[in-house]
């Protein structure tokens, strides 16, 4: 009897022992939490159980444009009424490595514009890594963003993305020199006189600058060969291919009495490669051609030059005001009824209430000036009401 008793016990005593056993806490896995990541300025964040820093972005831009017209290539399918409305999303991710940095940015673009259907764009998606550039990225020739200025349309000066494959010296003092290849396509403001055109590509554009940027602002030297490659014609006159370059330069200069004050000029000329010139040029004609096919059945390359200046300042810490002014002069010796030049003056007052909201006023004018007799001098104006959101 006592013996059960000591049995029974003892066997209590374990079932009791492991329940404790098993009532113990146990240790949770580890979390890793997301950690801000401040080697790469505000807004980048590691992502979990990586070295690698990535900062996700946005921006929501509407637009409310008049445009009136008195060139007769703005005829009445010409839409004088445009209202946009246009999402932006930004990805942009940053390795420091043995090798240098290592980064992968893109920006993607929906835009409508009403009347219109809504366009999908890739404004930006590359990789650099040390010096290396390579994917799709402002075009290296480029210097003034013209968006800092104006918001309807481009004043003379550059704005293209390009696919590029590019290499940037960096020689230290912010002095820099990059060399690229960029896509000819981008480029391209066809040839006059020709039907079949440009043909396919042969070589891309050789890009190269000179940059300095320092504590007063900036300024870069900058050239470009572009060839102008024309197509098949079965007929059997296919002309020659000639080779057109731009050269330019630009300055900007940060002022010391405003805040965010700046002044800046850009001149570029070239031979056959107008749209180094300016993105947007208007003519009374409408068309724009880097080329001109002349009476011996060869290409007559077009002259352009522009010179455009600027100046921006913050007149109190939400009010902004933003003046650029431009000079486009095209020609051509083979077909001089095309030659013609642009006069543009812009102008826009923004205020940003809050941190990430920007409203704004602008007004466009350009003046179109051909010495031709087929067409007319006229003057394009536009009106521009903005409201920006960005996160």
């Amino acid at each position: 009897m006592l013996g059960r008793l000591v049995a029974g016990l003892g066997a209590g005593i374990l079932v009791a022992g492991t329940a404790q056993a098993a009532d113990l806490p146990v240790a949770p896995e580890p979390i890793d939490y997301v950690r801000v990541c401040d080697a790469f300025g505000a807004g980048f964040y590691y992502i979990p159980g990586t070295d690698t820093c990535i900062s996700v972005r946005g921006r929501v831009r509407t637009e409310y444009r008049f445009f009136d017209s008195e060139l007769a290539s703005h005829s009445r399918d010409y839409s004088s009424t445009q209202l946009r409305a246009r999402g932006y999303i930004y990805m942009d991710s940053r390795t420091n490595t043995e090798f240098g940095l290592l980064r992968a940015y893109n920006e993607v673009r929906l835009t409508l514009d009403s009347p219109g259907a809504t366009n999908l764009s890739l404004e930006h998606a590359f990789v650099q890594f040390g010096g290396f550039t390579f994917g799709r990225t402002q075009s290296f020739y480029d210097f003034l963003e013209y968006t800092t200025f104006a918001f309807a349309w481009v004043p003379s000066v550059d704005d293209t993305k390009t696919t590029a494959a590019a290499y940037t010296f960096a020689f230290g003092n912010g002095f820099s020199s990059t060399l690229a290849l960029e896509t000819s396509e981008e480029r391209r403001s066809g040839i006059g006189g020709y039907t079949p055109g440009y043909g396919g590509t042969k070589y891309p554009d050789l890009v190269a600058n000179v940059r300095i940027d320092q504590g007063w602002g900036t300024a870069q030297v900058m050239g470009a060969l572009h060839q102008v490659w024309p197509g098949y014609d079965a007929a059997g006159t296919t002309p020659g291919s000639e080779l057109g370059w731009v050269a330019g330069a630009g300055v900007s200069f940060n002022l010391p009495f405003a805040a965010g004050a700046s002044v800046n000029f850009q001149g570029s000329y070239s031979q056959g490669a107008v749209d180094y010139v300016s993105s947007q040029p208007t003519s009374p004609s409408g068309d724009v051609f880097d080329a001109y096919l002349d009476a011996a059945g060869d290409l007559e390359l077009t002259n352009a030059w522009s010179l455009s200046g600027g100046f921006e300042f913050d007149l109190t810490t939400t009010v902004g005001i933003n003046v650029m002014a431009g000079y486009l002069d095209y020609r051509n010796d083979a077909f001089a009824d095309g030659d013609f030049k642009n006069y543009d003056l812009q102008g826009n007052l923004t205020w940003s209430p809050v941190a990430g909201l920007l409203m704004g006023v602008e007004v466009d004018y350009r003046y179109v000036d051909t010495a031709s007799a087929l067409y007319e001098d006229g003057s394009v104006w536009a009106a521009d009401f903005r409201v920006q959101r960005s996160f």
